[in-house]
C-alpha cells in the first residue's frame, strides 16, 4: 500500500480525525506563512508560534501514518540576483525547517520560487543550486521537496536535483499545477522527473481556461477535472514508485478520494 497523506487545509482538527479514521498521514499547512501579523511585536509572534507548534505536536501524536510539512511560499525567491531578497527567504525557511524537526516530519515541501519570464531561467537555476548547496551543509535528515507551480515545463527542476545532487533534495511534483500552468501533460512531468519525484500534490481541475480573473488551479477532488488520474497514478508507480502521495484537494473532497484510492487498491 502507498504512504498517503492528508493536506490540513486550514481545518487542522477535521483532517486529523480523518486521518485517524482513515489510518493515513498528514501534511501539516498551518506554518505555510511565518509572517508577523499586523502590528505583532517579537515577543508576541514567537509565544504565538511556540503555542500553535506545541498544539500540532501534541495533536499529530494521534496519528499513526507519517507527517511532513508545507514550508512559507508567498514571495519566496531563492534564484533572485537580490541578497537582502535571498537572505529573506532563507530565514523563513530556516525556521520553517526547525518546526518540521521539532514536529517530526520527514518531508518539508518549498515552492520552487521561479515566475517565468521575470528571471533569465538558466541563470536563476545556477543561483538557486548555489543557494540549496549552502542551506543543505548543516541540515540533518529532512527531505526538503521543491514544488513546481508556474514552470512551463520540467527542465528547470530536472537541473536543479541534478545540480545540487543531494537525496535530501528531491522534487514534490504537483499534478494541479502542472495540469493548469504548463505546456507539458502531467504523464511528460513524470517520465521526465523520474525517481526525483519523492513527493506528490495530488488534485484535479480543468486545466487552462483563459477566463479573465480566474484561478486555473481549483483543487477539485480527484474525480472531478481533466486530469485522468487512474492513468497518472500508474504513471507514478511506474516512474516514481517510493514517493508520497499527498492529497492536497479541498477538504471537501477528502473522503471521496480516499475512497477512489481504495477503490484502485492504492489504500486498504
Amino acid at each position: 500500500m502507498k504512504d498517503i497523506r492528508l493536506c490540513d487545509e486550514g481545518s487542522f482538527d477535521e483532517t486529523i480525525n480523518n486521518c485517524i479514521n482513515n489510518n493515513v498521514g498528514i501534511e501539516i499547512q498551518q506554518f505555510h506563512d511565518l509572517t508577523k501579523r499586523n502590528l505583532e511585536s517579537d515577543e508576541e509572534f514567537n509565544n504565538r508560534l511556540l503555542s500553535d507548534v506545541k498544539k500540532v505536536k501534541d495533536s499529530i501524536k494521534q496519528i499513526s501514518g507519517g507527517r511532513s510539512m508545507h514550508g512559507p511560499f508567498w514571495e519566496m525567491n531563492v534564484g533572485s540576483k537580490v541578497p537582502e531578497i535571498v537572505a529573506t527567504a532563507r530565514m523563513y525557511y530556516e525556521l520553517a525547517y526547525r518546526i518540521a524537526e521539532e514536529l517530526g516530519c520527514t518531508e518539508i515541501v518549498f515552492h520552487n520560487g521561479y515566475f517565468p519570464g521575470t528571471s533569465f531561467e538558466p541563470k536563476w537555476t545556477e543561483r538557486a543550486i548555489l543557494f540549496w548547496k549552502e542551506f543543505l551543509k548543516d541540515k540533518g535528515d529532512i527531505t526538503i521537496c521543491i514544488e513546481n507551480q508556474f514552470e512551463l515545463d520540467s527542465e528547470m527542476l530536472v537541473n536543479l536535483i541534478d545540480g545540487v545532487h543531494d537525496d535530501r533534495l528531491k522534487v514534490c511534483l504537483d499534478i494541479g499545477h502542472a495540469h493548469a500552468n504548463s505546456n507539458m501533460s502531467v504523464e511528460e512531468w513524470i517520465e521526465s522527473l523520474g525517481d526525483r519525484i519523492a513527493y506528490y500534490h495530488l488534485h484535479n481541475n480543468h486545466g487552462k481556461q483563459n477566463i479573465p480573473r480566474y484561478n486555473n488551479d481549483e483543487h477539485f477532488g480527484l474525480e472531478f477535472g481533466t486530469i485522468d488520474i487512474p492513468r497518472v497514478l500508474r504513471y507514478a508507480e511506474e516512474y516514481s514508485p517510493n514517493a508520497i502521495w499527498n492529497i492536497e484537494s479541498h477538504i471537501d473532497y477528502h473522503l471521496e478520494d480516499l475512497d477512489l484510492l481504495r477503490r484502485l487498491d492504492y489504500l486498504k
